[in-house]
Order: structure tokens, then sequence, then C-alpha cells
């Protein structure tokens, strides 16, 4: 939820969009990667699977949370991935090393100081929306195969 109260709309990001933003973010096993916001855990799940990160996800709607925990039990990554049924404003993110976000600028104003607190070595992957006011240390223009539209994707690297 929003602040606000609003809801934050769940889009998931194409497969092979996740595909690139964990290439970009690259994790390495010792790694923590946070996903906000992780609807069905897509990010979660593939950062567990194809680079054996810790990864958690932080979602508020119970039927998401309750879809990506099935997912990572029937996958067997309960010792790599979890899913926190929770609100993203009021996860403690400090200890990640790596965070995802395909969220919605008002939502991405509002986290930044808390993201621009993260350790220094940190980075920070956007789906399609930058963080307002803040240069990203890379961006990737990708067309989807899957939705055929064009997505951007910002890195930030906490200095």
């Amino acid at each position: 939820m929003r602040r606000g109260g609003g809801r934050i709309p769940f889009v998931p990001s194409p497969l092979d969009v996740v595909r690139r933003m964990l290439a970009i973010a690259d994790p390495r096993p010792d790694e923590l990667l946070i996903d906000l916001g992780s609807g069905d855990g897509r990010i979660v799940v593939s950062a567990a699977e194809d680079y054996r990160c810790r990864a958690i996800g932080v979602e508020l709607d119970e039927n998401l949370f309750r879809k990506s925990m099935s997912i990572i039990r029937d996958r067997l990554l309960h010792d790599k991935a979890r899913i926190i049924h929770g609100n993203l404003y009021e996860f403690d993110f400090s200890a990640a090393d790596v965070i995802t976000l395909y969220l919605l600028p008002e939502t991405l104003k509002d986290l930044k100081p808390k993201l621009l607190s993260l350790r220094r070595g940190s980075r920070i992957i956007c789906h399609d929306f930058p963080i307002p006011s803040l240069k990203p240390s890379e961006i990737t223009i990708m067309r989807s195969s899957i939705n055929g539209r064009p997505h951007k994707i910002y890195l930030y690297e906490i200095t």
C-alpha cells in the first residue's frame, strides 16, 4: 500500500526482462537480493535458482504472497528464497546487496531516502521507472520477446 492508502498495482515483469535485470545486478551467492513489491515471486525465484543468492520478496497482497510461497516450496528453494507478507514501506531492507523494484514514480520517491542509505556497493535495479531526481549508473533498453514492447532497466550503484 502507498502511504496514502492506495494499492500498488501488480504488473508482472516479463521473464526476459527479469533475466536481464538479474544479469545487470549480477548477485553473487553470498549476497542478499530483496525485491520490494515482489508480486508472484518471479524475481526472487529466478535469483535463487539462477544466481544461488539469498532472495527475499516483500509482498502485501495475500493471494500473491501465497502464490509465490507455493512456487518456492514446489521448487525446493526454501533454503535460498522466501517471501515476507508485509508492507514494503515498513520493511527493513538495509542488509540488501541488491534491491529490485518495479514500482511507480511516487512510490520510488517515497522510498528514495531509505534506498540512498543502503551500504556502499549495493545495487538498485528499477524496471521501467527511474528513481526521481537520481542519476542512474546505467540505463538498458530492451524489447521484450514476450510482450513485444520496449522496457528500460535502471541501475543505481551506491557509492
